[in-house]
């Protein structure tokens, strides 16, 4: 990375090399080292080689300054080029003469190669060519390059963190976030947010976030910003904070702790800008919360006034009518589950009984509606569907604007309620309870048809059964896909007659169902996650978590003098391609290690299974199959020591 003109700090200690020679490597390449964190400095360098962030990163994170892992460093630097890489036309008129399509990467300009542009096609256009030809040299070389522009080998199985506890699409439906908490015996460790691609079903960045994301059984404790570029955590139990999800910064933008402690995630809604939320907490006003800051470094603020750290929040300081306070039976209200609206200017939401848009920013109460249980709101924010009291329990369908019903309420049996978009017209699935089935509503509540699914048990109905996702609307509107009782994914066609299109095997324990971009479902349980094909039942990408690892199969040798002094050997991540059989890799793969593979001998013999675990990630956005480039695949730590003495 370019440090001209730049002020930085160095913190903690430092496994490639000491302090003071790094000192001098970034001195030379034109930056300012100082010793203290202030608001002037650029960027914290952190080598800490321990369980806790050092008081310079905390400093850091106080003040919003970004902290980088040491190991950015050694990342190639950018570089610029004169002209255009290939485009479309040119790939696509080689596509079948592998001889002409080496010489035209041969030949390209790679400084020009902008991956937003120009990695997928050419991700497309090579794994056509392997259909047709195998893997190429025009695979090896444009590989080759990539890795000579930064791509970085990685795998998902980090050493921390126990199951997923909460997940989000990006609004393009192309990247899943997924938040996992701590291990039992680990509370004061890390969970990590991981950023995966879904066309590939592959991780491509990983941030440990000090002790753990979400909350058991709650949701929306992972939130994208509309234009998704930042990600907004719920952590360390009463936290939250703002990340970039494919950034290298190892610490949020900001952060606010301003529930008073509850022992429980917060519960907030961000805004779509991604640069504030709105958090619930206790206050003197009568609509609970209030709107913080999540760019400004740390935030503390309690209803005490005390101890209180970076800009103040904004209260909603609005009263409630007093016909919500008669209807209520209390003088204030409180989010259970709450959302920020698109055009920035209300909280749509529910305390379980109660349903509530409110106005930003004062918090002026615009309506409130009684209901039977959580609420849903319709992508577009037209909408709002929930049961209502009676027995039966009766649909009913809001406009969230004004809070009336529109059409008449319809009995019905009690299921989880959730909305889809078919072009500008906003169409609800009912996933019913006890194996039911599956009822489609249009907008104003008109039942449509009844899909014949035997449905899981676990519908996600009630508040605390947040991880419970068992429908997921296809971008489009044309397709659902619903998890039955009998461990599957059924795909039905939504159009004009709805018809079963496809039955998917899901993992044992999978509790959501999302659809993601080009087609390609993520199927979500606490240790498992699996990508597939919706309409081709292909696997993408297929992981469990938490394994039991006999250490004595280990492939490292903890005494391996080589390894200990360029890479610490226990942070060598053991990755699991089956229940006999692992590999590692170098943390940080980087420089003489950026392709170091330590795995059985029977690997050896079949590198091409080492793609269902590893890959190579450019940017930290994108995928690329690890089996079109080389690997220096080793079965030994003493091999791998030799290796890299020779490098």
């Amino acid at each position: 990375m370019d440090l001209r003109g730049r002020t930085v700090v160095v913190a903690g200690r430092f496994r490639t090399e000491s302090a003071a020679k790094l000192k001098e490597r970034l001195e030379a390449a034109g930056a300012s080292v100082v010793d203290e964190v202030s608001r002037s400095v650029d960027v914290v360098f952190d080598g800490y080689d321990g369980d806790y962030p050092n008081e310079r990163v905390r400093a850091a994170e106080r003040l919003g300054v970004p902290v980088l892992p040491v190991t950015e460093l050694l990342a190639p630097a950018g570089r610029t080029g004169s002209g255009d890489f290939p485009g479309q036309a040119e790939l696509q008129a080689a596509r079948d003469d592998p001889a002409a399509l080496l010489e035209l990467l041969e030949d390209a300009d790679w400084p020009a190669f902008e991956p937003e542009r120009d990695l997928l096609p050419l991700r497309d256009l090579l794994a056509g060519v392997e259909e047709r030809h195998g893997v190429t040299g025009a695979h090896l070389l444009a590989t080759e390059r990539l890795r000579e522009r930064g791509a970085r080998l990685r795998h998902p199985y980090t050493r921390f963190g126990g199951g997923f506890q909460d997940y989000a699409l990006s609004p393009c439906g192309r990247y899943l976030a997924t938040g996992r908490g701590l291990t039992k015996d680990d509370y004061d460790g890390t969970g990590p947010l991981q950023v995966w691609e879904m066309a590939t079903g592959r991780v491509v960045n990983t941030i440990d976030v000090m002790y753990g994301v979400g909350w058991p059984g709650r949701r929306d404790t992972v939130q994208w910003s509309a234009d998704g570029t930042r990600v907004a955590l719920a952590f360390c139990t009463n936290n939250v904070g703002v990340w970039d999800p494919f950034g290298a910064r190892t610490n949020p933008y900001g952060s606010a702790d301003v529930t008073d402690g509850y022992d429980a995630a917060a519960i907030f809604a961000l805004a779509p800008d991604g640069r504030r939320a709105y958090i619930s907490m206790s206050s003197e006003h009568e609509m609970m919360g209030c709107v913080a800051a999540l760019d400004q470094g740390k935030v503390f603020y309690n209803d005490y006034r005390h101890h209180n750290t970076g800009p103040e929040p904004a209260m909603l300081t609005e009263p409630l009518p007093e016909e919500a306070k008669e209807r209520l039976k209390d003088d204030y209200f409180s989010f259970r589950r709450v959302r920020w609206s698109r055009d920035g200017g209300r909280l749509l939401g529910d305390d379980d009984t109660w349903a509530a848009v409110v106005d930003l920013p004062g918090g002026r109460m615009r309506w409130l509606a009684l209901t039977a249980g959580p609420v849903a709101w319709s992508p577009d924010d037209r909408y709002a569907a929930a049961l209502t009291p009676g027995r039966p329990r009766r649909l009913t369908v809001f406009d969230a604007g004004t809070g009336r019903p529109v059409g008449d309420p319809v009995p019905r049996a009690e299921g989880s309620l959730h909305w889809g978009m078919r072009g500008a017209e906003a169409r609800l699935a009912v996933v019913v309870e006890d194996g039911g089935g599956v009822d489609v509503y249009d907008t104003h509540g008109h039942h449509q048809y009844h899909l014949p699914i035997a449905t899981t048990g676990r519908i996600g109905r009630y508040f605390h059964d947040g991880q419970e996702r068992p429908w997921a609307w296809e971008s489009a509107g044309d397709f659902g896909a619903c998890l039955t009782a009998g461990g599957r994914a059924e795909v039905w066609s939504l159009g004009g007659e709805p018809a079963l299109v496809g039955s998917i095997e899901a993992p044992d324990g999978t509790e959501a169902v999302l659809w993601g971009a080009d087609g390609v479902l993520a199927l979500i349980g606490a240790r498992t996650l699996r990508f597939v094909g919706a309409f081709t039942g292909a696997v993408l990408g297929d992981f469990v978590f938490g394994r039991y690892f006999d250490p004595e199969r280990s492939p490292l040798d903890d005494d391996c003098a080589t390894l200990q002094g360029m890479f610490r050997a226990d942070a060598f991540p053991l990755a699991p391609l089956a229940d006999s059989s692992w590999c590692a890799i170098a943390d940080p793969a980087v420089g003489p290690a950026a392709a170091l593979v330590i795995a059985d001998e029977d690997r050896l013999n079949s590198p091409d299974d080492l793609d269902a675990v590893l890959a190579w990630t450019v940017d930290r956005r994108f995928s690329w199959p690890v089996r079109w480039g080389r690997l220096d695949l080793v079965a030994s730590a003493e091999a791998a020591s030799a290796l890299l003495r020779r490098a």
